[in-house]
C-alpha cells in the first residue's frame, strides 16, 4: 500500500494527483513509502517510460495474419495497426483477431480498430444512460482493413472486447469463432467518500450496433468450438478459425 510520495501523504480522493505525481520527469528520483504487512519501508526508485506490448502478430500458412490482443490498454489501437501492416507486407491475404482472455481496458482504444474495418457511418456502439439519453458512436472515413476476418472469443473475452466483437459481427465485417462471451457492458465511475473509503456507480449501459443488451448476456459466436486444456499442442479454436477463414 502506497502511503506516501517524496514525504506527502495521499488518500483515496488524491488518487489522480497521486498518479500525476509519480508520472514525473524521466530520469528523476522519487521515493515510495509504502506499507507492506505490518512493516513501514521507504523505497527510491527511478522514474522512467515503461511500454507494454499487448498486441503480438504473427504469419500463419496460406497467407492468414494472426493478431492477439492481450488488454486494450493506451496506445493498443496503434500498435494494432503496425502490427496490422507488418502481416500486409509479408503478405497476408486474411487475419484472425484473438481476443480471448481478453477482460477489456480503453473503450475508444476498441473503437479506433473498429474504425478501421467499419465502413463509414456505420453505427459502431451504442449507449444509454440512466435518463434514456442515447450517444452512438459511428464509424468515420473509408475502412483501411477490407480483407476477411475471423475473431477468436471465449468467457473471458469481456468489456471493450465484446465492443470490438459485436461491432464487427453485427456489422457483417468477420465472423466469431469460440465461446460466448463474458457480457459486461456497464459504464461506471468512482466516486470518493469522506470516509476515505469510495462507491462506484453504474450510471450507463453500453448495447450492440442493433441494440442488443451485452451486460450479462454477452454475445454468442457464429461456430461454438470447445478448448481442450488437455491438448497442450492442439488449439481446437484456433483451426476452426483457419477452417473458417479459408471458406471466406
Amino acid at each position: 500500500m502506497i502511503l506516501k510520495v517524496d514525504g506527502t501523504e495521499y488518500k483515496v480522493e488524491d488518487l489522480s494527483k497521486l498518479s500525476s505525481y509519480l508520472k514525473g520527469e524521466e530520469g528523476k528520483e522519487v521515493t515510495l513509502t509504502v506499507k507492506r504487512g505490518e512493516e513501514i519501508l521507504d523505497i527510491k526508485i527511478t522514474r522512467g517510460a515503461v511500454h507494454m506490448n499487448y498486441v503480438t502478430s504473427e504469419m500463419l500458412n496460406d497467407n492468414i495474419g494472426y493478431i492477439y490482443i492481450e488488454s486494450f490498454d493506451e496506445g493498443c489501437a496503434n500498435d494494432f495497426k503496425a502490427e496490422y501492416n507488418k502481416l500486409v507486407s509479408e503478405g497476408a491475404k486474411s487475419l484472425i483477431i484473438d481476443l480471448r482472455d481478453n477482460g477489456g481496458g480503453i473503450v475508444d482504444e476498441a473503437l479506433f480498430i473498429a474504425d478501421m474495418i467499419c465502413d463509414n457511418g456505420e453505427t459502431m456502439l451504442l449507449s444509454i444512460d440512466k435518463d434514456g439519453k442515447e450517444n452512438l458512436k459511428k464509424a468515420q472515413g473509408k475502412p483501411e482493413i477490407t480483407m476477411p476476418i475471423v475473431v477468436l472469443t471465449n468467457e473471458n473475452t469481456a468489456s471493450a472486447s465484446e465492443i470490438l466483437v459485436s461491432a464487427l459481427k453485427e456489422n457483417n465485417k468477420a465472423e466469431i469463432v469460440g465461446k460466448k462471451t463474458f457480457g459486461k457492458g456497464i459504464i461506471q465511475e468512482l466516486i470518493p467518500l469522506s470516509n476515505g473509503g469510495a462507491l462506484k456507480v453504474t450510471y450507463a449501459e453500453y448495447y450492440t450496433p442493433n441494440r442488443n443488451k451485452l451486460n450479462e448476456i454477452g454475445i454468442e459466436p457464429d461456430y461454438e468450438v470447445e478448448f481442450n486444456v488437455e491438448a497442450l499442442d492442439v488449439d481446437e479454436q484456433l483451426e476452426k478459425a483457419i477452417e473458417v477463414i479459408k471458406n471466406k
